[in-house]
């Protein structure tokens, strides 16, 4: 099988659809290339070791060495190691974000972590050489690379559900202070559409967290804003009530995840229904 043909596989596919950037997509094709090295007894060996390199490079972008040493809850576990890859798969999720902020959710975290590094550890019985390598067959060895690749990508899939946990925890833990923020958020942009303008309610339909770095966590809320528009001097007024879908996009630091800063300097409400 000819490297464009593999490249076309969907179990192929659905691995190369989860790497984020252009080294991890050409590493994965150079790998393939490996495989596809027929007259090198030694394709499927370098081709598994090749595999195996690829996830852990995911893991170090996602969590470089040095940030993961200056994380709050980091400390030196190996002799030979600043930095275990169980600590790199914990700030892949966790950042910098601190042990008792996690509290009860930390066990989970920990065991999904555990789940991820036996997973993970089959890879390496495939990058040993042995006298097998040499004799299998063709079906053989592509049965095994299918293997291999469907079980990056159960990592890879692991990997996000690991960040999904402290996610998760994040959005539940902070909704009251996201709602709070919203509230008090005063729109301004809406005071052009009446001489007086009044906020009646702020619904948050939604928490999203957008994602989470070294020093913040970023948050969006979404929903709507009810108003009550009035017109005309007050012995002629019409008031007019509506309501507005808008968006808030927001952060706090990793060391005060419950205290917001607004991103922008309004809410983005959307008024383009009342030009209508």
């Amino acid at each position: 099988m000819k490297l464009k043909e593999l490249l076309s596989l969907d179990f192929m596919k659905k691995f190369e659809n989860l790497l984020e950037t252009e080294f991890e997509k050409k590493l994965f094709v150079a790998s393939l290339r490996n495989y596809v090295a027929y007259g090198n007894p030694l394709r499927f060996h370098n081709f598994a070791f090749s595999m195996r390199e690829l996830i852990l490079c995911v893991i170090k972008r996602k969590a470089p060495t040095k940030q993961v040493e200056k994380a709050i809850w980091h400390e030196v576990e190996s002799e030979h190691h600043s930095v275990t890859r169980r600590q790199q798969l914990k700030y892949c999720a966790q950042k910098n974000i601190s042990d008792e902020y996690m509290s009860y959710h930390l066990d989970y975290l920990n065991e999904t972590i555990s789940e991820f590094l036996k997973e993970f550890k089959v890879l390496n019985k495939y990058t040993h050489i042995s006298e097998k390598v040499f004799t299998v067959c063709a079906n053989s060895f592509f049965q095994e690379t299918k293997y291999i690749v469907e079980l990056a990508t159960n990592c890879l899939n692991q990997l996000q559900d690991i960040e999904e946990i402290v996610i998760e925890v994040v959005e539940d833990k902070v909704r009251d202070a996201v709602i709070s923020t919203s509230i008090a958020a005063i729109p301004d942009c809406l005071a052009i559409l009446a001489n007086h303008i009044y906020i009646d309610t702020t619904e948050v339909d939604t928490i999203e967290c957008l994602g989470i770095d070294e020093q913040f966590i970023y948050m969006r809320a979404a929903g709507s804003v009810s108003v009550t528009q009035e017109y005309g001097p007050k012995n002629d007024l019409c008031i007019i009530e509506a309501s507005y879908p808008f968006t808030l996009d927001m952060k706090s630091s990793v060391e005060n995840p419950e205290l917001f800063t607004i991103e922008s300097d309004e809410l983005s409400i959307d008024t383009s229904e009342w030009y209508e």
